[in-house]
């Protein structure tokens, strides 16, 4: 694990008075000034292990007792609790007064909160450098990344935890140990990316000793191997990797291990291309661990001019307020430049706040979209901080409260932009050590009132100051038709955003004289700001029409048809799915619609607009025949429903048996091939899709058309497995509302059995277990009264999954057997298969363990039968399960291996994973040798996958451990 250093040697921070450093990359240790701290008995050391991997975070009194004492807990747990935490507060705070309350280590509700300085933990410093290396990696600098890898590896100085024992630290040690070895990797991908892999040939062959069923470290090797000419070895490595991986675990390698070895094999270089070169990535940390620090700050403007003014208020606002604290609100009227003005001073500034910028648009003016909510909000902040979603709490309140809690020690930028009113905003603000800009239409003077705010308050540039604007923009020289000039930024009344799209006008014309610019704007002028978007918002309109004007008749007809997009942002695919045209025309109609100042780029190959041109763009939509804007849309949902259905299909999860039928099948859609493209594409278009789906659903739009209905519930139908996956099941039970509002307006009986049979499933991961049974009920009547025998057996299992949790198993039972009945008249046997096998594992918990075999042999066969290889595969789990209940080790040994290689057949990581667990859980019984490399392999697997049993498995691998240290 490392080599021991000296104290000096560890540090983690330079020695000031009374600083304390804490290590758990090594022995447990804490450090005051260079002095290790006395940390009193095992358990105390135990309570403070538990502490110090939830920092800055409350723990609870329970949780504390769970990890510490396991299934052994004494009656006196939270007196000696008490004792513990008392002890630590005298260890780490030796000068506080007797009866002075505690600053580190403070009582938070029925637990306790840690609180640890930035860098003051060895793990933190760790991570830092791990994405520090990612940044140097994606800016080029690959020996950069390279060398503070090598710094953070450093840190570890032997087994992590070390001195702690109990299975919590037996599950967090080997936590760490994976993101050592993970990093290990990481680091050699790098050296070998930098041609020096002769070096490493050492270092890896140490790594593929100590952990010989990593095959990415194999991989490691044989590239090394091979930059230092020695082929040979690298096919004898490939050789011992696949010996060892079908010894130990019955499976092949994989193909990336393969692919190297074909490289070898016809002498071809077996480095990646650039291309798929594997990226040092901040991989998933072990959890729960400190985030890394926040960068949210969208990019500042190239220029702001003419605001020299508002920048000084705010630097001495700033220096009046060092110690933080200070809430800032820019104000002023639509188009003005407040995001502008707040992000470049937010820039300028960031340095001063070291623990990271939050930044958020809560589209309180987008005509486009409701605007975000303080639930919402603190949704977001709180991931970003390291919140898992499904940790995070449900109330605004307790959400606000968590937020606090954890930027209360950090010195934090946070920006809040497009803000509707003062009411929301309050939920939101942090602790007294950060600053706060907000921008917002309105003055927010209920902010000043109550919470000592300091306006800001933006009026029209000069006209002096817009002359620059329009030169610097336009590229036209400061001498350059001077009157002109002003005459445009008269026309323009200072307001920046018609300033710069006016210039935009210039700036792609070189030719057009400012002065003809001008005669055109003043012979409609009067008419123009007549049609004025808003009240005082005439010369957007102005600035609006003359560049659409000047545009490709593509591009002007696609800014028309971009107002019927309900989304943030749009893409070449369903640009030209809107306007009928191909994918390269698209894009160049958005690239003249950006180079005019209409659309702005931001991440790759996505394009959005301010606020004002999203209005500007509804009412050209607003112009366009019914029809024209009837099929535009309905093109656009066909679009989005069929790349929704095409990315759900490669959801590593079984899926329904909707069948997506369009009136308008797109030509040209992303590249989605695979689960990790298909995932991508689902998060980034995420606010897109449920922008249409509830734009599907809104049959009050002018030109409603009733099949609009149908994509509101299949775009729910398509998204409900990825908010499975992403546990995001407040959001999947909104849509799948949504739907079924949708499938009750068509009154059609598959669609509404379909919704309500979704919305129980999200009902259940909610702990709503009365409605999520009420829900499944209702989708049994719809099915009974349609007739339709498969909906009625699917209704039937599901109904009965609910009652065996209720604990109600005959009522459980019945309904199984009911569902095999109903299954076996209409001819399903996949819901048949279903219904036995869960009836197996109903028979299995309820004592009739003997019986259960048979239920799930026969459920085998219909898997078998329909060609369900997933199904079938952990059938046979299930199976190896009741048999290893009945002590029959090797018929569950070998029902165990036929679930792994059906699940190997079927490329499946998740079922693998489950297979190897089953197996490793047969051995472990046996007491025969494999169980730990098996659940090595699952652990992998599942981590992979982020998938929950990772932690059931790693704590299985920790109870092993701990068992053969008391055997020793």
């Amino acid at each position: 694990m490392g080599h021991s250093t000296s104290a000096k040697d560890t540090s983690v921070a330079q020695d000031i008075p009374e600083s304390l450093r804490f290590e758990v990359l090594g022995l447990l240790r804490v450090l005051r000034t260079g002095h290790e701290v006395d940390l009193g008995a095992a358990k105390q050391r135990a309570v403070l292990a538990v502490l110090l991997l939830n920092r800055n975070i409350p723990v609870t009194r329970d949780h504390i007792i769970n990890a510490v004492w396991g299934d052994a807990v004494p009656s006196s747990a939270v007196n000696l609790v008490q004792t513990y935490v008392a002890g630590l507060r005298r260890a780490l705070e030796p000068r506080r007064a007797r009866r002075a309350p505690a600053e580190l280590l403070t009582s938070v509700g029925d637990g306790y909160l840690l609180r640890v300085e930035r860098d003051a933990l060895d793990l933190d410093v760790f991570e830092t450098g791990v994405t520090t290396a990612t940044r140097l990696r994606a800016a080029g600098d690959l020996a950069g990344a390279a060398r503070v890898l090598e710094d953070g590896l450093a840190l570890w100085r032997a087994e992590p935890l070390g001195g702690v024992a109990g299975l919590f630290a037996e599950v967090e040690r080997g936590r760490l140990v994976e993101r050592r070895f993970a990093v290990l990797e990481e680091r050699a991908e790098l050296r070998l990316s930098l041609g020096q892999g002769a070096d490493l040939v050492g270092q890896l062959t140490s790594l593929v000793g100590d952990q010989p069923l990593r095959e990415r470290a194999h991989g490691l090797l044989m590239r090394a191997l091979c930059q230092a000419d020695r082929q040979a070895e690298a096919l004898a490595v490939y050789r011992e990797a696949r010996r060892v991986l079908i010894d130990e675990l019955g499976v092949e390698p994989g193909p990336e291990l393969r692919r190297v070895q074909m490289a070898v094999l016809a002498g071809e270089d077996p480095e990646p291309s650039r291309q798929d070169a594997p990226v040092v990535a901040a991989a998933a940390p072990p959890a729960p661990v400190r985030p890394t620090v926040p960068a949210q700050l969208p990019r500042a403007p190239v220029a702001l001019i003419g605001r020299d003014a508002e920048l000084r208020r705010m630097d001495e606002l700033l220096a009046a307020d060092p110690d933080g604290g200070l809430l800032l609100v820019v104000s002023g009227p639509a188009g003005v430049g407040k995001t502008a003005l707040a992000l470049h001073w937010a820039h300028r500034v960031r340095d001063d706040f070291p623990d990271g910028q939050l930044y958020v648009d809560l589209h309180g003016y987008d005509p486009n979209q409701d605007p975000l909510d303080a639930g919402e909000v603190l949704n977001r902040f709180l991931r970003t901080l390291g919140v898992q979603p499904g940790d995070a709490p449900v109330t605004v309140e307790e959400r606000s409260a968590l937020f606090r809690t954890l930027v209360a020690d950090r010195r934090m930028l946070v920006m809040l932009d497009n803000v509707l009113g003062s009411t929301e905003l309050l939920p939101l603000l942090p602790g007294s050590s950060s600053c706060v800009v907000v921008t917002s239409r309105r003055r927010l003077v209920g902010l000043v009132a109550h919470a000592e705010a300091r306006l800001v308050e933006l009026d029209m540039l000069t006209v002096d100051a817009a002359v620059e604007v329009l030169g610097r923009v336009a590229g036209r020289g400061p001498s350059t038709e001077v009157d002109a000039l002003r005459r445009l930024a008269e026309l323009c009344d200072g307001l920046p955003l018609a300033l710069r799209i006016a210039a935009a006008r210039l700036a792609v014309s070189p030719t057009l004289r400012v002065a003809d610019f001008v005669a055109e704007l003043d012979d409609e002028h009067g008419r123009l700001a007549a049609l004025g978007l808003e009240d005082g918002e005439g010369p957007v309109r102005v600035a609006l029409d003359a560049s659409r004007r000047a545009l490709p008749p593509l591009a002007a007809r696609l800014l028309a048809l971009l107002g019927l997009h309900p989304g943030p942002h749009v893409t070449k695919f369903v640009a030209a799915a809107l306007a009928r045209v191909d994918a390269g025309q698209a894009q160049r109609a958005l690239d003249a619609l950006a180079a005019a100042n209409l659309l702005s780029a931001g991440e790759p190959g996505r394009y959005g607009a301010h606020d004002l041109v999203r209005v500007y763009t509804r009412t050209l939509a607003g112009e366009l025949l019914a029809d024209e804007r009837r099929e535009a849309v309905g093109r656009m949902l066909d679009y989005y429903l069929h790349c929704a259905d095409l990315a759900d299909g490669l959801l590593p999860i079984g899926r329904g048996s909707v069948r997506i039928e369009l009136r308008h099948r797109p030509t040209e859609v992303p590249s989605l091939t695979d689960a990790t493209e298909a995932l991508t594409w689902l998060e980034t278009e995420e606010a897109n899709l449920l922008a249409v789906a509830d734009l599907a659903a809104a049959s009050s739009e002018p030109v409603f058309d009733r099949e609009w209905l149908v994509h509101a519930w299949q775009l729910a139908y398509t998204l409900s497995r990825f908010f499975w996956l992403r546990t995001d099941h407040e959001t999947w039970l909104r849509v799948t509302e949504s739907g079924l509002r949708a499938a009750a307006e068509l009154g059609e009986s598959k669609a509404k059995f379909v919704m309500l049979f979704n919305l129980g499933t999200a009902l259940l991961r909610l702990r709503r277990q009365d409605e999520a049974l009420q829900r499944h009920q209702e989708a049994l009547d719809v099915a009974r009264a349609a007739g339709d025998l498969d909906q009625q057996a699917r209704a039937l299992t599901t109904v009965a999954d609910t009652l065996q949790d209720f604990k109600r198993m005959d009522e459980s039972e019945a309904h199984y057997r009911e569902a095999i009945e109903v299954s076996r008249a209409a001819g399903s046997r996949w819901t048949e298969a279903n219904a036995h096998h869960n009836l197996g594992l109903l028979l299995l918990v309820t004592g009739r363990g003997t019986e259960a075999p048979t239920w799930l042999r026969a459920a085998l066969g219909m898997y078998r039968e329909v060609g369900e290889q997933c199904g079938e595969s952990i059938c046979h789990s299930d199976l190896s399960a009741a048999l290893l209940a009945q002590d029959r080790f090797e018929e569950a040994a070998a029902s165990a291996r036929s679930a792994l290689s059906l699940a190997t057949e079927a490329a499946s990581p998740y079922h693998q994973a489950l297979a190897h667990d089953q197996l490793a859980t047969v051995f472990d019984r046996q007491g025969a040798a494999g169980a730990v490399s098996h659940w090595q392999r699952a652990l992998a697997l599942f981590t992979d996958l982020d998938a929950p049993e990772a932690d059931q498995v790693r704590a299985r691998l920790a109870r092993t451990r701990t068992t053969s240290h008391t055997a020793v």
